[in-house]
């Protein structure tokens, strides 16, 4: 699998790490050749499809391999990971300044 930027993520809305492996899906839809292709188990992506969410680093990887910016999921998947705060709760309400549209 090469790098895989098409004309389904181009312009793609994606908010959470979740829309990211759906779209993901929608370029391979094998999940067991995202694990090849990651160098992840089948049970990792299991696992991030019961708690809704990706890790960091397997948001970035997907990320690189749709051509979409790694930094932003990995921080994307960063605050979806942390557990409720007041602090989590302004970083939310500020996200729109450099959470991608």
């Amino acid at each position: 699998m090469k790098r895989l930027q098409s004309d389904i993520t181009k312009g793609a809305k994606m908010n959470t790490t979740m829309e990211l492996f759906q779209q993901a899906l929608t370029v391979e839809p094998s999940a067991k050749a995202w694990c090849d292709e990651l160098g992840v188990s089948r049970n990792t992506l299991a696992v991030a499809k019961i708690r809704g969410r990706l890790s960091p680093a397997l948001a970035g990887g997907i990320a690189m391999k749709l051509g979409e910016s790694p930094e932003h999921w990995i921080a994307v998947a960063a605050l979806e990971a942390e557990p409720e705060s007041t602090l989590l709760q302004r970083l939310r309400k500020s996200q729109a300044s450099w959470r991608k549209r």
